[in-house]
């Protein structure tokens, strides 16, 4: 298997070293718009080629793993090599670009980060663990390096949208503050309402649900700031590059109501390379246009492969992994 990963960041460096710990991949090729700097880094490694400028795509599936402003030029690149693509990116318009088809023709995983993304695989498992899902709901927590500082930076300046009753609904941005418990060593943090793609990755895997949310977590001086109209203060939340999410299904089992709450902290670079890897390796069958990573195979069949590059995901009041 030959895969090209676009862009060398954080992500791409980590998924650089996931993807050659594969024995299925035979051969990296590196494209990034700072050549030399990729061949400085990874040039002299065994299975890596680095991509010169020009060269088309040549692979069996590519991660496109640059910031939101360069991800149309890569996966235009891509779909005119008809080749499949994973994107990693949590831009709620050029994810509702992607899922509408208007960008991409060819195969492509949309969101494929923390979350969105591993959530989106949680999701899918969380509602087969009820005999009738109605709800999910998800909240995430972290930063990382200034790319992802600067999208969540623009989510809190923005109003976010809910799916209730078959319809979409607009709030304001920090509206519906709720406390939410993270996997430790985050714990309890306050999340609130912003303009997050998980809702429209959520709504493209469950569009019977009565109700899909997604919130974020804000500081008091982040809230204080959204309240009064102004751009989001520098947020007190260091990227450290340790991410949480939680996922809630709820529903019915029998006559009663019931919720399944799963949890995952883990490096946001470690999680989204290892979600990557795992959706490249199931478009050995591509599906046909854009798909969420919950919707690309049985999450059973996700979370295990995940489980064996270490990312393991919780259910609430449970001690094991789910």
């Amino acid at each position: 298997m030959i895969v090209e990963v676009v862009g060398l960041g954080a992500v791409g460096r980590r998924l650089l070293t996931e993807l050659l710990s594969t024995p299925s991949v035979e051969l990296v090729r590196v494209r990034s718009r700072r050549h030399e700097v990729a061949a400085a880094q990874v040039g002299g490694l065994e299975r890596v080629e680095i991509v010169r400028p020009g060269q088309p795509v040549h692979a069996d599936w590519a991660a496109i793993t640059v910031e939101a402003s360069a991800q149309r030029t890569a996966l235009r690149r891509t779909a005119e090599a008809d080749v499949p693509a994973v994107s990693c990116c949590d831009d709620p318009e050029l994810i509702a670009e992607l899922l509408d088809g208007e960008l991409s023709s060819t195969p492509v995983v949309v969101g494929a980060a923390l979350s969105p993304g591993l959530t989106d695989v949680m999701a899918a498992h969380a509602a087969t663990l009820l005999e009738e899902a109605t709800e999910l709901h998800v909240a995430r927590h972290g930063v990382g390096g200034p790319a992802c500082a600067e999208a969540r930076a623009q989510a809190l300046r923005r109003a976010g949208r809910v799916w209730r009753d078959g319809a979409w609904v607009e709030r304001s941005a920090g509206s519906g503050r709720e406390l939410w418990f993270f996997p430790e060593p985050v714990g309890g943090r306050d999340t609130y309402r912003a303009d997050l793609a998980e809702v429209q990755t959520l709504h493209a895997a469950h569009p019977q649900l009565e109700r899909l949310t997604a919130r974020i977590s804000m500081t008091r001086r982040e809230r204080m700031s959204v309240a009064i109209g102004l751009p989001p203060l520098p947020s007190a939340q260091k990227p450290s590059g340790t991410g949480a999410a939680v996922v809630e299904a709820r529903g019915r089992r029998g006559t009663t109501t019931a919720a399944v709450v799963l949890g995952v902290v883990d490096r946001l670079d470690g999680a989204a390379a290892a979600l990557i890897a795992t959706c490249g390796e199931q478009l050995d069958q591509p599906p046909t246009g854009a798909v969420t990573a919950g919707q690309l195979a049985p999450p059973l069949t996700m979370l295990d492969a995940l489980a064996r590059r270490g990312v393991s995901i919780a259910r609430f009041g449970e001690p094991d992994a789910a």
